[in-house]
């Protein structure tokens, strides 16, 4: 085979007595390498498009999801709690089923007396008694010892009506209060930590700022409808700073339109261009580096013991503490002085020691915190911690709810002779993705308290029960899901408790079935469309190892004649055809990682020349997939060398058929 190998890179290497074969081969090539290139890059946008979707839907929905059926809800194992004194008579959830110590909790001798019909309860085979969720618990710790990956969850959900209070400084300083209504889904977050940091949207410098600036309010009244009072106390404002403080550490701030530099900053004997105007027969000035035509200009120079204002003909002494306004916000590198910070009542009282330039010169010193708004910093967190924190769809941004707004969930609750309103004081703790999910932007993430508290008071919502609750189950990666559902309904059919579980994998969600679908129909059809242009491209390589093997007549006839077998002299054109089919994929491989590499320079570029998105972020994503699809890079090398060999059979077989003394005599 070495023979046939080398004898086929002799064949291939470029000769100027041979320029129409070396033209026609280069061709082939580059024919391959530009399919193999659209290949690739289409394939792995279109995988990485789908991997994106596809964590979008499994990371809050989970990759898969156990349900309890009517069966469950009919069974004396759900009913029976509401006869109970152990269960106070009340149902339990599955997450207070699960750890509940008792599976029957019903005692004959202290509870009263079950209906006529009441079901019965049920034991296995063995005679024990059938606990439905500590069976599946049992079940999901089997499939953990098989697949580490997984983890498990009971989630809850529930309904009510959230009513946010925005409380916003405007710009003319005075506080307004608007409100924003919603009746929302509740849900419980996601279990790993994983899955709801990906979820989770960083805090903005806007939502750090309205924390600093809610710090100067009283929040006792969240349940009451008014503008909460200024200035709470010494101790609830530092218990407040204190929270905002041990998840963020502010590096810098910038001045606002409103701040005004303080005399105390300015270094000494150091020149400042500004402009000065007079109002009300006093001057103003502004520091700022052009001064033409924006009033009198002047410099101004901090001394010992005073600061003069030079101007063209004449100088002023100022010998008061001033505060000059600056045309163009200052960005301070600061520490926030600790001893003030515990003496600090209201957020101005903090002092700042900070670090800036200005006009080239260094600006430093301490300064109060007062019209300075945080710029640059660092959380440990995406959350603002605190017990009664929920977390908003992204798109509550849109409708101007910032991190700390306050608010309530209200509910009906039954009493014995009407519903009355419930509230439960709530304030946003952060944002996140609710990637494809069927109640879409009306799912708040609250703590598990709020959703049993809220279906413990018989709550009137558009729930059925078997929408209440169920398990989640995360496994990596997520398209283990199918098998993994599979496993764990056997495990349930040997448990006899496949009646009360309904076991569905992300490829049964509804709202993601045709989504799905869609998705690997593209992919095939794009797999086909590319093996049809493959073969397209291949047939170059069979013009090209025709004339190549009337190029080289004499000398297959020389090898003949030198004992050279049939199968031989067909192999020695079938490589020259596979060699060329993965020269090709090499440059084409080559090609599509460096337009993946800068995929998103190619995007700008289009939507430039289109005038608007050419991918739409809504679908995309904010950046196309910018990695190499292994499957794609294995289907290409897997096709292109076989139909390259294809191509090759018809110009070897010619090849090996070839009477070396026919072609010696012709030649002489």
């Amino acid at each position: 085979m070495m023979f046939e190998v080398s004898v086929a890179f002799k064949y291939l290497i470029p000769r100027k007595k041979h320029l129409s074969v070396t033209l026609i081969a280069m061709m082939s090539v580059g024919v391959i390498s530009l399919i193999v290139w659209l290949l690739l890059v289409f394939l792995s946008v279109t995988s990485g498009i789908e991997a994106s979707w596809l964590k979008k839907l499994t990371d809050l929905n989970a990759p898969l999801r156990v349900t309890p059926t009517s069966a469950y809800f009919s069974s004396y194992y759900h009913k029976v709690d509401a006869f109970s004194s152990a269960s106070n008579f009340s149902v339990k959830t599955l997450g207070e089923k699960k750890d509940a110590e008792n599976s029957d909790p019903y005692n004959p001798e202290e509870d009263p007396e079950t209906p006529m019909q009441f079901p019965k309860p049920a034991f296995d085979a063995n005679g024990v008694f059938i606990d439905p969720v500590k069976g599946l618990i049992s079940a999901f710790s089997e499939l953990q010892k098989k697949h580490p990956s997984i983890t498990f969850q009971d989630y809850e959900m529930s309904g009510a009506l959230l009513k946010l209070k925005l409380l916003r400084n405007n710009p003319s300083g005075q506080e307004s209060m608007q409100f924003l209504t919603q009746v929302s889904y509740l849900a419980t977050p996601p279990l790993p930590q994983k899955v709801l940091s990906s979820l989770l949207l960083p805090l903005s410098s806007k939502d750090l700022n309205h924390l600093l600036f809610l710090a100067n309010y009283r929040m006792e009244n969240l349940l009451e409808d008014g503008i909460p009072s200024i200035h709470p106390s010494k101790e609830a404002f530092q218990e407040r700073i204190g929270q905002i403080l041990s998840f963020v550490t502010i590096h810098s701030v910038k001045t606002t339109s409103d701040w005004m530099l303080p005399a105390s900053l300015l270094p000494e004997n150091t020149p400042f261009k500004a402009y000065g105007s007079q109002e009300r027969g006093k001057w103003h000035w502004t520091l700022a580096e052009s001064t033409s035509n924006k009033g009198t200009q002047a410099t101004i120079v901090k001394t010992e013991k005073e600061i003069q204002v030079i101007l063209p003909d004449q100088s002023i002494s100022l010998d008061s503490p001033e505060l000059f306004s600056v045309e163009n916000p200052i960005t301070f590198q600061t520490t926030i002085d600790k001893q003030s910070l515990l003496e600090a009542g209201r957020l101005q009282e903090i002092s700042l020691l900070v670090k800036g330039s200005l006009q080239g010169h260094t600006l430093q010193g301490p300064l109060p915190w007062k019209n300075l708004q945080a710029d640059k910093f660092t959380t440990s967190t995406s959350t603002f911690p605190g017990e009664q924190g929920i977390l908003l769809p992204k798109g509550f941004q849109e409708n101007g709810a910032l991190v700390g707004d306050h608010g309530f969930l209200s509910y009906q609750a039954s009493t014995s002779s009407s519903l009355q309103e419930q509230r439960l004081p709530i304030f946003i703790a952060g944002f996140y993705d609710p990637g494809i999910i069927s109640v879409g932007n009306k799912c708040l993430l609250v703590p598990k308290e709020i959703t049993r508290s809220i279906n413990a008071a018989n709550l009137s919502t558009s729930f059925d029960k078997i929408s209440l609750g169920g398990f989640q189950v995360w496994m990596d990666p997520p398209k283990q899901a199918k098998h993994i559902k599979q496993e764990l309904i056997e495990i349930l059919q040997q448990k006899e408790l496949l009646p009360y579980w309904n076991v569905a994998s992300y490829q049964d969600y509804d709202f993601a079935k045709d989504l799905l679908q869609q998705f690997q129909s593209d992919k095939m059809l794009l797999s086909l469309i590319g093996i049809i242009i493959l073969i397209v491209a291949c047939c170059n390589i069979l013009s090209f190892l025709i004339l190549l093997v009337s190029d080289k007549k004499q000398e297959i006839a020389i090898l003949q004649a030198m004992g050279a077998s049939t199968k031989s002299i067909a192999s020695i054109f079938g490589i020259c055809g596979v060699i060329v089919g993965l020269l090709g994929c090499a440059i084409g491989v080559g090609a599509a990682l460096i337009t993946l590499h800068n995929i998103d320079s190619l995007s700008s570029f289009l939507s430039a020349l289109q005038g608007h998105d050419a991918f739409s972020p809504a679908f995309y994503g904010n950046s196309l997939p910018s990695t190499l699809s292994p499957d794609a890079v294995l289907f290409i090398f897997l096709a292109t060398p076989i139909l390259s060999l294809l191509s090759g059979l018809i110009p070897a077989i010619k090849a090996s058929k070839l009477s070396p003394s026919s072609i010696l005599r012709s030649e002489s």
